[in-house]
């Protein structure tokens, strides 16, 4: 996707905007995700963080970091899975916003900030699970929450 023009100027929009939305204030510079073919299924993330230390003093952070694209994906799937089965457990159907906090540009009207977004899932998820079930796996309830956080996981 990443090689098309117009996905890369989409992605690169989104994540611009993810960010001003995160920092509450628009970024300075050019946010940049290229297409590099021979790093396959990893992606790399450089991070230049400019900022005043003491007195004013200008300061830079740099990161680099990595990880394997399909690996970050897979428990978010798995647990996009569970809500959206659960979900329909409960009669709901269509798009569930709650879900937003999965999706780095999601759709509807629902809260931009990470953190309203993870608290809008944990509301989600408690409703969903509000069977007190008798703590065991598959009971709906009792074990853990409907985000996989439960003792032994």
């Amino acid at each position: 996707a990443l090689a098309d023009p117009a996905a890369a100027a989409a992605k690169n929009a989104g994540k611009e905007r993810v960010l001003a939305d995160t920092l509450g204030a628009p970024i300075e510079g050019e946010v940049h995700i290229d297409d590099v073919p021979a790093l396959g299924d990893w992606k790399t993330a450089w991070d230049h963080i400019a900022f005043d230390g003491f007195l004013g003093a200008r300061m830079i952070l740099q990161t680099t970091w990595q990880g394997c694209d399909s690996s970050l994906a897979a428990p978010l799937v798995l647990d996009l899975a569970r809500l959206a089965a659960r979900a329909h457990q409960k009669g709901l159907s269509g798009p569930l916003g709650e879900l937003g906090f999965f999706f780095k540009d999601p759709m509807g009207d629902g809260p931009s900030s990470l953190a309203e977004q993870y608290g809008e899932l944990k509301r989600f998820a408690g409703r969903l699970s509000d069977d007190p079930g008798d703590g065991s796996p598959g009971d709906g309830g009792g074990g853990g929450d409907a985000v996989g956080h439960g003792a032994g996981r």
